[in-house]
């Protein structure tokens, strides 16, 4: 039989389930605890991956795609402003680049943007109107190939079968995608089929992959598989990453560079 806290941290998800996204105050009025009890049912539900901290309050880890975009790029920004800067020095004159529509990738993209001289050798091909916007609709780098499709105003992105199909005529040097998660195994993981579609494709058309990912992700699951890390060509990260899986990651010859 189900004690107090079981039954109340059921309550809690139950309350996610029907709100995007909720705050620490509001659940703890919803479920008549103080906001430092809530705090910790929502440290331990986190723990277990069952919901995840956004900008505002709390969503459920499963629904954690579906939290607009503007939102998530909120998220960790440090983290990701340092994973950018380091995963920027990848890219070499002349490169053509993909840039799948993330949020690591729009602060990789205002990197490369305060390069004006290596930003006007490259070729971009994305998806993410705002990297695409970043850019100047082309007008600050060599070129740039936007992949059309269907169009998500919250995602500010195109996504589905035309997008990926226009990928298969695509060639590039260099693809920098993100993920949902990374569970222990070190599987990457998506939550929704065009997001998994998308990043598996831009792996057959780029020379090298480039996986940018925050530890916050690290012993994860989502619902759909993208790939195992050893088909990565590099890892950027954090210094927060268990450093158990750094000598797994080193013995399956996958470059990994931590962000300071």
């Amino acid at each position: 039989m189900a004690n107090k806290l079981q039954l109340r941290r059921r309550k809690i998800l139950d309350l996610l389930s029907q709100v995007p996204i909720s705050s620490t105050q509001q659940l703890a009025e919803s479920t008549d605890v103080s906001t430092e009890t809530m705090r910790k049912d929502l440290d331990a539900l986190a723990e277990e991956g069952r919901i995840i901290k956004v900008h505002g309050g709390v969503a459920l880890a499963n629904i954690a795609s579906e939290i607009p975009f503007d939102l998530r790029a909120k998220e960790n920004v440090n983290l990701k402003i340092k994973i950018a800067t380091v995963a920027a020095r990848l890219v070499e004159k002349g490169d053509a680049i993909l840039m799948e529509n993330c949020t690591t990738n729009l602060e990789l993209a205002k990197v490369l943007a305060q390069d004006p001289e290596l930003l006007q050798t490259l070729v971009i091909v994305t998806n993410s109107f705002a990297i695409a916007s970043l850019f100047n609709s082309g007008g600050l780098c060599q070129r740039l190939f936007f992949l059309g499709g269907w169009v998500s105003p919250q995602e500010h992105a195109t996504h589905g079968y035309q997008t990926t199909k226009m990928m298969d005529e695509v060639h590039v040097n260099k693809a920098f995608i993100s993920g949902a998660a990374i569970s222990d195994q070190l599987m990457i993981t998506g939550y929704y089929d065009d997001d998994v579609a998308f990043q598996k494709t831009a792996m057959q058309c780029a020379d090298e992959i480039i996986l940018m990912l925050d530890s916050s992700k690290f012993g994860k699951n989502a619902l759909l598989t993208v790939a195992h890390l050893s088909d990565m060509d590099y890892l950027v990260t954090d210094r927060s990453f268990p450093k158990e899986q750094i000598k797994e990651i080193t013995a399956m010859n996958v470059s990994y560079i931590l962000a300071q």
